[in-house]
């Protein structure tokens, strides 16, 4: 299955900090036709919490697979963090 990369600092910006960037990167992912998707963050320099919890969030409601490349040392613990959080 072919994945589908999406380099966020292109698409989005090096900074993410809103939760409408959020819902329209999902919006966008969701029509696309692969099932695939690998979201490419190099060289994205901050992400907010309310960026990562609404990332979060519409991940998990998303019928896509969706993987992360190239996660600074910044941003995964956040990620981990906010996913850890919403499972409890």
């Amino acid at each position: 299955m072919t994945c589908k990369k999406i380099i966020l600092k292109e698409k989005l910006n090096k900074a993410l900090e809103m939760t409408f960037v959020a819902e329209d990167l999902f919006k966008y992912i969701n029509n696309l036709k692969e099932e695939e998707i690998c979201l490419d963050f190099k060289d994205i320099e901050f992400m907010s919490l309310s960026f990562t919890q609404e990332y979060i969030y519409q991940k998990n409601k998303s019928l896509k697979k969706i993987k992360e490349e190239n996660l600074s040392k910044d941003i995964e613990p956040m990620l981990t963090l906010v996913e850890t959080r919403k499972k409890r």
